[in-house]
């Protein structure tokens, strides 16, 4: 199936391809594109078809030249030696510095195994500036916690790696320890400031086959700050909260569409006992839920966030298994600014008022749909 004769996706402009080569090798294209000024998230590949970008607002081709299956293979050459045996099983994840770039690349074949394909992401050379992500000072201040647990919540592809990455080196940047990180694969990378860090990748080629088994080395290890990169299994949720309990500060993500839901999911994870409930009502110290919105005015992102910092009538909430309570005391807690918390809907009011989002994709990203609704009537 010809790409030309098929497909409606845009093709970038003479203009807004100004500089980005169509010739040359595959990872010369890649490299010039990591490198270049151009707004985008992912790079998508597809044997017999042009190298695609996903922008904020549409996904649309680089060039009309289709890319050919040996160009893919010497690509995958580079990012993992043995990736023809490894494809036969399934897609796989690699970390890699391609010359001033890091990437994420998940390589995989399709149609029946008939052709090749590969979505990269690109990851900051050194963490942003936690100042710079847009994040509020109360969800800032989680970097100056020295035990417990914070949660970041959201769906896939919404920041979550870029935020903890700044948490960390804003740790990194202001104390002395050790902080460990347990990635599937290993991200930015973090620099040695005034912290030794450990960054451990998760996978049968990695450090450790799993977070599981990564979060119990970890305790090993004098760690001061700990990152569990997701929470996916039964097992990894109790290690992580005996991680907490036994004194080091650890961060930990979760895929959820809200606060609520995050902490819904975490405490099914855990067994819905009334002692997990209580362990975490000890330990849990905040959580940040986030998600990306494209923005109005240009071909950008911008950061929208709730956070909620645990105090005693949230801890009750949690220890008590009351997790749709939380809703209506964020509403309200979000109303004092001393008490480090507010809701998503506060951050998108902003973002609308300042004609940064539009009102659809602010629909969209909202943890609470019945008071968004209720605010902007619709």
């Amino acid at each position: 199936m010809e790409y030309e004769k098929y497909s409606q996706i845009e093709t970038l402009t003479f203009v807004e391809a100004g500089g980005l080569p169509v010739t040359g090798t595959l990872i010369e294209q890649i490299v010039h594109l990591l490198n270049s000024s151009t707004v985008f998230s992912d790079i998508i590949i597809h044997q017999n078809s042009p190298i695609m970008l996903r922008q904020p607002k549409r996904l649309v081709a680089v060039s009309d030249t289709p890319i050919t299956r040996e160009e893919l293979e010497e690509f995958f050459d580079v990012i993992e030696p043995d990736w023809s045996d490894k494809i036969r099983d399934r897609a796989f994840d690699r970390s890699k510095d391609l010359h001033s770039a890091r990437i994420r690349a998940n390589c995989f074949s399709f149609q029946g195994n008939k052709r090749l394909g590969c979505v990269i992401r690109r990851f900051p050379t050194e963490p942003i500036a936690l100042d710079r992500i847009g994040l509020r000072p109360c969800a800032q201040d989680f970097a100056r916690l020295d035990n417990g647990l914070v949660l970041l919540i959201g769906d896939t592809c919404q920041g979550k790696s870029t935020t903890i990455a700044s948490l960390l080196d804003q740790i990194n940047k202001n104390r002395s320890g050790h902080i460990i990180t347990i990635e599937d694969p290993v991200e930015t990378l973090i620099p040695q400031r005034k912290c030794i860090i450990t960054q451990r990748e998760v996978g049968i080629d990695g450090d450790v086959e799993s977070y599981y088994l990564g979060a119990l080395d970890a305790l090993r290890e004098r760690p001061d700050v700990i990152l569990i990169g997701e929470i996916r299994d039964a097992e990894t949720a109790q290690e992580t909260l005996a991680l907490a309990e036994s004194g080091p500060l650890v961060f930990a993500t979760l895929h959820a569409r809200s606060t609520e839901l995050g902490l819904q999911k975490l405490l099914r994870l855990l067994g819905n006992s009334d002692a997990q409930a209580q362990a975490l009502s000890n330990c849990l110290r905040g959580v940040i839920c986030q998600a990306l919105l494209p923005s109005q005015k240009d071909n950008a992102y911008h950061l929208a966030s709730e956070c909620l910092t645990v105090n005693p009538e949230v801890a009750r909430l949690i220890e008590t298994r009351n997790v749709g309570a939380i809703r209506p005391l964020l509403e309200k807690l979000g109303k004092d600014a001393a008490s480090g918390c507010h809701t998503m809907n506060d951050e998108l009011q902003a973002l609308m008022r300042a004609k940064k989002v539009s009102i659809d994709d602010a629909r969209r990203a909202t943890t609470d749909r019945l008071k968004f609704a209720e605010i902007f009537g619709s």
